[in-house]
């Protein structure tokens, strides 16, 4: 990337609107302006202006200058506000590239200058990302939070306390064991326990983030008339699927993304699996099984008046075979004898036990599949959102843990808090390889 070059683009969504925003960034800012406005417009001010070409007027805009460094790239940027629509930016961004030294910009590349420039660090431009592609209120409060600074505080916190310990330690190897004080280990151990319960904090804090910014999926299977339907309108609150008691009603695989306790899930009623002559029937039960395989957990349901029988164990045989996180589920308990009740309780107790229609147990399943999407999710997963930052505070964890504050590990210790800090600092620190930032900010939109 050259910063000699003057980079543009539309930051608004493309497509018909009220009002398109044109973002231009670079040393050509201002023979942009002279061009287009015949006048040098004072910076940080609105200016309510005509785009001309060959005296005539191609749209009347708003347009502000920011001069740089005190800009969202550090550069000289202008952005225009011109009527929406398709035809009237993409004019404008037409004229805008016959100047010497624009270009089009790639996805992420303002963003990318503001890091370059120092004007956002590597903690910043990811919560950034994270602000635009969260999917319900929590992800984007919980990146909020992040770009607000509260994270990084937060790892100064640790920062400074581990060098207060390391100051500490350090202190005591220049007296021999005879001179040291037993207050003074204690005081060393009661700081590292609570650096360490820092730290766990905000590894959980940030797992929990990690969580609000992937959308799980979570498939729903079982035989016909199991109350797969009902279920997946009850958890998204919707009448998403069609209830029927005519079994074969649901004949391809729906699906719905909806937020369970702030985080986003894709759910999927698939159709009712039995043996069938039925082309259709077939065809929506091999979609079914398909599904199960790219599930991060499989809902099975069956119905608790008719137990699992034989189809059931074939069912979940093969579905274990695709996929080891299996939530069964008995339903319709509102209908059961109180023998029948006791028999699964005894013979099922991993089941859990509900009536969707009287909304028995349902907090129950819905804190249950929370647990499960959490055991579901690994750590190797898509999401971007503070994976090096988890990577990084587990290890410091690791070094801190494993400390055992006595006489004769003074050297140890030393070492370990001298490691935490290390895997703390690789947070903090903004050299990143040119492979991670390109990794980074190549998920950001065009235009940011």
């Amino acid at each position: 990337m050259s910063n000699l070059e003057t980079i543009v683009s539309i930051s608004t969504p493309m497509g018909t609107g009220a009002l398109s925003v044109i973002r231009c960034s670079g040393k050509s800012v201002p023979t942009i302006i002279k061009n287009f406005f015949g006048k040098e417009l004072v910076p940080r001010r609105a200016n309510y202006l005509d785009i001309k070409k060959n005296n005539k007027v191609l749209d009347d805009v708003v347009a502000i200058y920011y001069l740089g460094p005190k800009s969202f790239t550090g550069e000289d940027m202008l952005e225009i506000m011109c009527h929406g629509g398709p035809v009237m930016y993409q004019l404008i961004i037409k004229e805008i590239l016959k100047i010497k030294n624009c270009r089009l910009a790639i996805a992420g590349e303002f963003s990318e200058r503001a890091f370059l420039n120092n004007k956002m660090s590597i903690l910043e431009a990811e919560s950034i990302c994270a602000l635009i592609n969260a999917k319900t209120e929590e992800a984007a409060l919980a990146a909020r939070d992040s770009l607000s600074g509260k994270i990084i505080q937060d790892l100064f916190k640790i920062d400074a306390l581990i060098l207060q310990i390391r100051i500490q330690v350090e202190a005591l190897l220049d007296f021999s064991e005879e001179d040291i004080e037993i207050d003074g280990l204690k005081t060393i151990e009661s700081h590292i326990k609570n650096c360490k319960e820092e730290i766990l904090v905000l590894i959980k804090k940030l797992e929990k983030n990690k969580l609000l910014f992937e959308t799980s999926k979570v498939a729903v299977i079982g035989k016909p008339n199991t109350g797969k339907s009902s279920l997946i309108n009850f958890l998204t609150e919707e009448d998403v699927s069609i209830v029927n008691k005519q079994a074969g009603t649901t004949r391809d695989v729906v699906s719905k993304i909806f937020s369970l306790d702030g985080f986003p899930v894709t759910i999927f009623d698939t159709a009712g699996i039995r043996e069938t002559s039925d082309t259709i029937e077939k065809e929506g039960k091999e979609k079914a099984l398909k599904q199960a395989t790219s599930a991060n957990i499989i809902l099975y349901l069956y119905d608790v008046t008719i137990g699992i029988d034989n189809d059931d164990i074939k069912i979940l045989k093969s579905l274990k075979k695709i996929n080891k996180n299996i939530l069964i589920i008995a339903n319709k308990i509102d209908l059961a004898t109180k023998e029948t009740f006791s028999e699964i309780k005894k013979n099922n107790s991993e089941n859990l036990i509900i009536s969707i229609k009287e909304n028995i147990n349902m907090n129950e399943l819905r804190s249950e599949i929370l647990e499960y999407l959490k055991l579901a999710i690994s750590d190797t997963s898509s999401g971007i959102y503070h994976i090096k930052q988890v990577k990084h505070l587990k290890a410091a964890y690791k070094e801190i843990n494993d400390i055992e504050v006595n006489l004769i590990e003074l050297e140890i210790i030393a070492e370990k808090l001298k490691q935490t800090q290390e895997n703390i600092s690789m947070i903090l620190d903004n050299n990143d390889d040119d492979r991670v930032l390109s990794g980074i900010f190549s998920n950001f939109c065009i235009g940011k």
